[in-house]
């Protein structure tokens, strides 16, 4: 039994070391493994995942930047198709052929709405989703231009048409300008967290630049309105239009339609809660939101300084000039496109000038210089100058504009709280706005008694004094730009 029993256990161990027994023994796998392997090919794909949805957010982020700036060339190339075409049809004399009174009242018209709703149209942009919203508003604006391609293409054109398009892009407009420029903040902030350079007085000038660039498109174009062109020899020699009236309005119809399929590429943007309800939680909003600009010097002193602009230069950009246009230079739409695209292409060299440099020490000081040159450039329009002179004192206008417009809003920007921005943005605009319509039917009077050069001297005079109030009495002058603080004494 002894020796049956060894042999039995040799035979055993012999099964159990053979090659077959150790593949048995390594194919066995138990539930532990299966768990762990499981984990590690979950974990991979998890990896996978969150990887595909980082490059998927990039892609989105990256394509935002060029959305918003297509947002803004349509509504730009809109309004510079305005620039020529509502004073065209109120003053022209193919059309209704009226005063300087009533270019002016129809100006007011159309800056009115933004008084009072500016302030409201803030504090939707802050609550409402930003690319819902700049969607609804771009679609809604194209509803007037349409109406008065219609009016015109029946001959049916009146003053009351021209005064509701005007009221109607107005209110529009007073929503769409603070959930317009509010939101290149957040875009910037966006491309900045992947890795991007692009700063907030870049983001800023970019879209400046789209806004100019697009303004001269529109400025163009609306030049043909009911006039052939003949190009000159060295281009060919070839005519262009006319392009009658109607056929313009709907051009700027469909351009502002577009702007709503650029928004559909932006993110839906941050929505401010305040904890109000009710009635009174627009008001009270809005009373935060004049708290912040009361208690900031700088935003304060913006605030007056774009009054002070809408009346002293929109006043003389929207009426004065087409005056002289017609009056002095006895052009009609073609002259007003040249004009305006003169000084556009001004401020669109200077904004070229200004993206070079992304950090700007001394902003206010570069503002404030910039005003006092374009007010001062009004002073030689109190005497009659050939027109390629008058040309060349709307380009060094221009010139200043562009970096007026930049530095203000860079400026603003950096100083308003980040929770309060689009109402911070809406008061600044509204003193710009606010001050608009009244200088508008001021200018129009005064064109009408003293004629369109004799009272050059009333804009620059009282841009002068509130410049030298501004360098002396706010601390704009002396502010430095908080990017070009962040680059150079951030590590200190």
């Amino acid at each position: 039994m002894t020796e049956d029993a060894g042999k039995d256990a040799e035979e055993t161990r012999a099964q159990e070391t053979s090659p077959a027994a150790v593949d048995a023994t390594v194919n066995v796998t138990s539930p532990v493994s299966g768990v762990s392997e499981a984990i590690t090919a979950g974990a991979s794909f998890l990896v996978t995942a969150t990887n595909w949805r980082a490059r998927k957010l990039r892609r989105g982020v990256k394509i935002e930047l060029p959305a918003y700036l297509g947002v803004q060339c349509s509504w730009f190339m809109a309004f510079g198709l305005q620039l020529v075409l509502f004073p065209y049809l109120i003053t022209g004399r193919n059309h209704l052929h009226l005063d300087g009174l009533a270019l002016g009242l129809a100006n007011m018209a159309l800056s009115a709405p933004s008084v009072v709703f500016l302030l409201i149209g803030g504090v939707v942009a802050e609550r409402a989703d930003g690319r819902r919203l700049l969607i609804l508003l771009h679609l809604l604006a194209a509803v007037p231009s349409l109406f008065l391609a219609l009016a015109v293409s029946r001959g049916e054109l009146s003053y009351l048409a021209m005064i509701f398009y005007a009221l109607a892009i107005g209110t529009i407009g007073a929503f769409m300008m603070p959930a317009r420029d509010a939101i290149v903040n957040e875009v910037v902030e966006r491309r900045m967290r992947v890795g991007s350079s692009v700063t907030l007085q870049l983001g800023v000038t970019l879209a400046t630049m789209a806004q100019f660039l697009a303004q001269i498109g529109g400025l163009v174009l609306a030049g043909y309105a009911d006039k052939a062109t003949r190009m000159p020899p060295w281009l060919g020699g070839f005519s262009v239009g006319p392009i009658s009236a109607s056929t313009l309005l709907i051009v700027q119809g469909i351009a502002l339609a577009c702007g709503a399929g650029f928004a559909l590429f932006m993110a839906r943007g941050r929505q401010v809660r305040t904890g109000r309800k009710g009635l009174g939680a627009a008001v009270g909003d809005i009373l935060d939101g004049v708290k912040a600009v009361r208690s900031d010097a700088k935003l304060s002193a913006m605030t007056l300084l774009m009054f002070g602009v809408g009346v002293f230069v929109i006043g003389s950009f929207l009426v004065v000039l087409p005056i002289i246009n017609r009056d002095v230079y006895h052009f009609g739409s073609s002259g007003i496109r040249d004009m305006f695209v003169t000084f556009w292409m001004g401020a669109f060299a200077s904004s070229v000038v200004l993206a070079i440099f992304r950090r700007i020490k001394r902003q206010g000081r570069l503002l404030l210089t910039a005003q006092f040159i374009a007010s001062a450039g009004m002073i030689p329009m109190l005497w009659v100058v050939p027109h390629w002179a008058f040309l060349m004192i709307v380009f060094i206008w221009g010139n200043a504009a562009g970096i007026s417009i930049a530095m203000s809003r860079s400026i603003v920007q950096d100083a308003a709280p980040k929770e309060k921005l689009a109402r911070v943005l809406s008061i600044y605009q509204l003193g710009f706005m606010a001050g608009a319509p009244f200088g508008a039917a001021l200018m129009g009077l005064l064109v009408d008694l003293f004629g369109p050069q004799k009272i050059a001297v009333v804009p620059a005079g009282g841009m002068i004094l509130l410049i030298l109030w501004m360098v002396f009495f706010t601390p704009v002058w002396n502010m430095k730009g908080s990017a070009w603080v962040a680059h150079h004494e951030g590590g200190k």
